[in-house]
């Protein structure tokens, strides 16, 4: 077994686990922190590359049933391993990542042929985000689109990083499973998915919007959901082939962004 242990809090192994609570792994070194049992089970079974275990000694044991035998663990004492991360921590299992690259619009559309959908299980569905900022409502709706069969997911402008360590909590590591293109220019990307004929449907409280329960699609798709406080901008709504709304009693005048993106895409996803 490659196991290591490290007594040296200092150690240079032990890097990427320092002060979690103010670095950025993610975004400034191509890593990333997944924490506990589940997740780290779930990282190391996806097809992401794994740098590196961190385990307290108090859970050797009960690692060594399940941790294959060529990775990287190093393995230190329990009281050293909050003050190495720099906050209280329990859960016995960390591991550092490598961040996949993310793609593109090019990416996606070529990705597939874009014929016809002859049935609800042909149908692709994608989900396209606007400036969803809050970790646990990405990290929610990444564990919804898992749950749906929803793999592509197509991060906006002033998006949360989808491997921040919360979002990857949330998503109870599922996130793992999905694959993630960025763009710049949402418009460009409405055109893109209009071309190769993807309907672009927002998320959108207006009055001419379409109700969920009377709503019916017409093919392959992309669901728009945007910022939590604000919605989706009203040039981008404009430019989206349909809109969507679900209906709401006690005078409720809005959901969360998660909760509404669990109710549409079940709706949307139903194959039964």
């Amino acid at each position: 077994m490659s196991w290591t242990r490290i007594e040296d809090i200092q150690a240079p192994q032990l890097e990427p686990y320092r002060h979690l609570r103010t670095t950025n792994l993610t975004r400034f070194s191509g890593r990333f922190i997944a924490e506990s049992k589940p997740l780290v089970a779930r990282l190391l079974a996806s097809q992401l590359q794994v740098e590196s275990v961190l385990l307290d000694e108090a859970f050797v044991e009960e690692a060594q049933g399940w941790i294959p035998a060529d990775q990287s663990v190093w393995v230190v004492p329990s009281a050293m391993i909050s003050e190495l991360i720099g906050f209280h921590f329990h859960r016995g299992y960390l591991a550092c990542g490598l961040r996949p690259a993310m793609g593109t619009m090019d990416d996606l559309l070529q990705k597939q042929a874009w014929g016809g959908a002859t049935s609800q299980r042909d149908r692709w569905t994608g989900v396209l985000l606007v400036g969803v900022q809050d970790p646990e409502n990405l990290g929610s709706i990444l564990r919804t689109c898992s749950a749906f069969g929803i793999q592509d997911i197509v991060l906006g402008p002033q998006c949360v990083d989808p491997f921040a360590r919360r979002v990857l909590r949330v998503s109870m590591g599922n996130a793992f499973k999905l694959r993630f293109f960025e763009v710049d220019d949402v418009h460009h990307a409405l055109r893109a998915f209009e071309q190769k004929g993807i309907e672009s449907i927002a998320a959108c409280l207006a009055d001419d919007s379409e109700e969920l329960c009377e709503f019916a699609r017409h093919g392959h798709s992309v669901v728009l959901f945007g910022n939590e406080a604000h919605g989706l901008p009203d040039d981008i709504l404009t430019g989206c082939s349909r809109r969507l709304k679900i209906e709401m009693g006690l005078a409720t005048d809005s959901l969360n962004v998660s909760v509404a993106a669990g109710i549409i895409l079940h709706n949307l996803c139903r194959i039964c």
